[in-house]
């Protein structure tokens, strides 16, 4: 299949997915979801839907034919303050993030919220008059260098902001890759990018790949576990496991590798704690309906 009509075929199903997600239901597991939308909203402010949220959301449907659940929401707003923002949300407020927002928690969901000018790489380029198209360009993976409208103005289908669309190519050829380098955080980065090529078991660009070997070799196994106990809330994976990682890294670096490479890591991450829950459960029955046939025998 021609890529252009690949790309505006998974630019249809994100618009749906979205829709999806947005619509008011308050039986809904997402009732926090469009309380949050809705209130946003009334008081008049454009947002946008940006990065991994919109990855979730497609790739759910893509993998699993099932509504997304993002691990946080990230929603960037046009015409309020940080301070607006922060009277408006104080009930739900848990934390200012690292890069100027603010964290949210709403029953069992997570949104970081902030005003489009604090954009990190935006407040960086010195940007007066931003756009939410120049949201694209700012992100560090190519996976989440993507911006959708909450909701569009009447008549007239959500705007999506994908640059050159490198977010939909990264999902048709399943490759994560370096977007926009420059990030203060760079062991985070690193820690990301393995965990999200184990969970979603894609392949790794040669330019990541690189910047990999360069900022994961510095990294002991309790850096890596601090640091997902600070992003997650919770370890992944034990240090060791990152560090059996960086030594598939580095020996694909050795070949010098031109091409995306796909690493042996360990798949079936569980994000959510309740999906462990799930995952034990499971576990659980059928050891019990091992034992229960062993037993007759």
């Amino acid at each position: 299949m021609d890529s252009n009509v690949q790309i505006e075929r998974l630019k249809k199903l994100l618009r749906e997915e979205v829709a999806s997600f947005c619509r008011q239901d308050n039986n809904s597991w997402r009732k926090s979801v469009s309380e949050t939308i809705s209130e946003i909203r009334e008081r008049k402010w454009n947002a946008v839907f940006f990065g991994g949220t919109l990855r979730s959301l497609l790739i759910s449907r893509l993998n699993e034919n099932k509504p997304g659940r993002p691990r946080d929401i990230d929603i960037v707003m046009c015409g309020a303050s940080l301070e607006d923002m922060r009277s408006s949300f104080k009930p739900y407020i848990s934390r200012q993030t690292r890069f100027g927002g603010l964290q949210l928690k709403r029953v069992n969901w997570q949104f970081d919220v902030w005003p489009l000018k604090e954009t990190f790489a935006l407040r960086e380029r010195k940007m007066e008059f931003p756009k939410f198209s120049d949201l694209p360009s700012t992100t560090f993976f190519n996976v989440e260098a993507i911006a959708v409208e909450i909701w569009p103005k009447p008549g007239r289908s959500r705007r999506i902001f994908s640059g050159d669309d490198q977010f939909f190519t990264g999902i048709t050829t399943r490759t994560i890759e370096i977007n926009h380098e420059a990030n203060p955080y760079p062991q985070l980065c690193v820690v990301r990018a393995l965990v999200m090529a184990a969970k979603l078991q894609w392949k790794i660009g040669p330019r990541l790949l690189v910047y990999l070997g360069e900022h994961g070799d510095t990294m002991s196994p309790k850096d890596f576990e601090a640091i997902q106990e600070k992003h997650y809330e919770r370890i992944l994976w034990p240090g060791s496991y990152f560090e059996k990682a960086m030594k598939e890294v580095r020996r694909a670096i050795e070949r010098r590798e031109t091409e995306a490479v796909e690493l042996s890591l360990p798949g079936q991450l569980t994000l959510w704690p309740e999906d462990e829950v799930y995952h034990q459960r499971i576990h659980l029955r059928t050891l019990k309906a091992a034992t229960s046939s062993k037993n007759k025998k």
